[in-house]
């Protein structure tokens, strides 16, 4: 697999998890960010595990494009020492919707203001806090690029990143009805545990629906399982 080219697409992910507050006295004064409480959801609310990724939501206080967004990443990136590991998209609560910036794996809270300060710098501005609240189930809508490595039979594993495979599906599906698949498929004791969210991509001037599966140490042969499960419920 490693000697494999990578597919570069670009598309999104649609998923539910629940999400907290940061701590006021560490975020830059009268902002509002958001963390994962649980990661990847449907893997690590069932398989307890000491060591998690780290998701943290800038919530912005307006849309901004992908490329004023990615060109301010990109100076940003300049004038901090660590690495920085973030897409865009958008989270709905409460029956509202705000943009965000998704961090993954922030590995010190101090960094956190730091960073607002420089996307302030970039002319990114924050939304200002209204409510504090913890364990509160989301929307989350991410956009990225995806690195896919082909599996075979419709299936990709993203390149550099072990735990995540994708499949293709042969229609849309919205998000409530691919909840009920989901929960379906996760009748079949059989199955290893694992998070799925709905995912996409935009090529040959059109679009691909697929799965996105995350499972720690994911193989060829547990992704094939899984997508085989949802394409017979589907029927």
């Amino acid at each position: 697999m490693d000697n494999q080219a990578s597919i570069e697409r670009y598309g999104g992910i649609i998923k539910e998890e629940p999400l907290s507050c940061v701590d006021n006295d560490i975020i830059l004064k009268n902002t509002c960010v958001f963390e994962a409480d649980s990661p990847y959801f449907g893997y690590y609310n069932e398989v307890p595990h000491t060591s998690k990724p780290h998701m943290t939501y800038f919530i912005l206080d307006k849309y901004f494009s992908l490329e004023f967004l990615m060109r301010a990443t990109s100076n940003v990136q300049k004038t901090v020492k660590f690495k920085i590991d973030c897409v865009t998209g958008s989270i709905t609560m409460f029956n509202q919707t705000c943009y965000v910036i998704r961090f993954l794996d922030i590995q010190n809270y101090s960094h956190i203001a730091l960073l607002q300060e420089k996307y302030l710098e970039e002319g990114i501005s924050f939304k200002k806090k209204s409510r504090t609240f913890q364990h509160e189930m989301a929307m989350i809508k991410l956009r990225r690029f995806f690195s896919f490595i082909p599996a075979g039979e419709g299936m990709f594993l993203e390149s550099n990143q072990p735990n995540f495979g994708y499949f293709a599906l042969p229609e849309y599906i919205n998000w409530e009805n691919f909840k009920k698949l989901t929960t379906e498929v996760k009748y079949d004791t059989g199955l290893l545990y694992f998070d799925a969210a709905s995912a996409y991509v935009f090529q040959n001037n059109g679009i691909m629906d697929m799965v996105r599966i995350y499972r720690e140490n994911l193989t060829k042969e547990n992704l094939k399982a899984i997508k085989d499960r949802y394409l017979k419920l589907l029927g």
